[in-house]
């Protein structure tokens, strides 16, 4: 009689799992660790914010994934149609201040942006950060460099959804939404990190907290994201009046 193979016993779907796990999580830190130079700070005298004065939370759901949401400060002279305009326009753009030229991503945060570019474009051909546009950053907070891309499912003056992405796998989804107010714009950001994939899902969470997604850099995201919107009203009318068909701005400073 031939030889009979052993059961494949449970000791060995586990070590799989695990092996497969580990797997996951080399190529999610391959994927996503910085391989660059931080950009120097610009100097600006704008003030950021106090962050603290802001509503912003997050926990972690049953499934392991992550849920933030910010309630950002009240923006006075900003509307929802220039909110919308600015992150169209926001990867392609430049803007030149006292004779010195800057990629407008380098305005959204002083200390804190490096580069932001389209990797592939809006579906429909349109310039900027449309509906379909894989669009690529690199950026830190604080401490915690930050690389990667989303692709943006929904744009317009309600708010923008842009799912986050690892090798082309969706990891999550951010939404922008901004509302009108007497005296200008209300902008939240409800956020989820993770995948809600049945058996591998939690694994590749737990993943995702512990290689990137962590307490201490979820707190620096946190501040990052409000700073840099409280910088807003120092230049974002003067922008949106001068709707540069070439997108390179002149901003004058106080």
């Amino acid at each position: 009689m031939p030889p009979v193979s052993p059961p494949f016993r449970p000791t060995r779907r586990r070590g799989l799992l695990l092996a497969l796990c580990l797997l996951l999580g080399l190529t999610i830190w391959w994927l996503m660790r910085p391989t660059w130079q931080h950009d120097v700070p610009r100097d600006l005298p704008w003030a950021v914010a106090d962050y603290r004065t802001a509503h912003f939370s997050h926990q972690t759901l049953p499934d392991g994934r992550i849920r933030l949401q910010i309630e950002h400060l009240p923006l006075p002279d900003i509307s929802p149609q220039m909110l919308a305009w600015w992150y169209r326009v926001l990867p392609i753009s430049t803007v030149e201040i006292s004779g010195t030229t800057y990629p407008l991503y380098q305005i959204f945060h002083l200390s804190e942006h490096g580069q932001l570019w389209l990797e592939e474009a809006a579906s429909d051909g349109s310039p900027g950060m449309g509906v379909g546009a894989l669009v690529a950053r690199r950026e830190w907070f604080g401490p915690f460099d930050s690389e990667g891309a989303g692709r943006v499912v929904s744009i317009s003056a309600a708010g923008m959804t842009v799912r986050p992405e690892v090798a082309g796998v969706p990891i999550g989804e951010i939404r922008h939404l901004f509302s009108a107010t007497p005296t200008g714009s209300q902008y939240r950001v409800e956020t989820l990190i993770g995948v809600d994939w049945p058996l591998l899902g939690p694994l590749v969470n737990a993943l995702l907290r512990y290689s990137t997604f962590h307490e201490a850099m979820l707190r620096e995201w946190e501040r990052h994201q409000i700073e840099e919107v409280s910088l807003l009203h120092y230049y974002l009318p003067q922008l949106y009046a001068q709707q540069a068909p070439a997108y390179h701005f002149t901003l004058a400073l106080p």
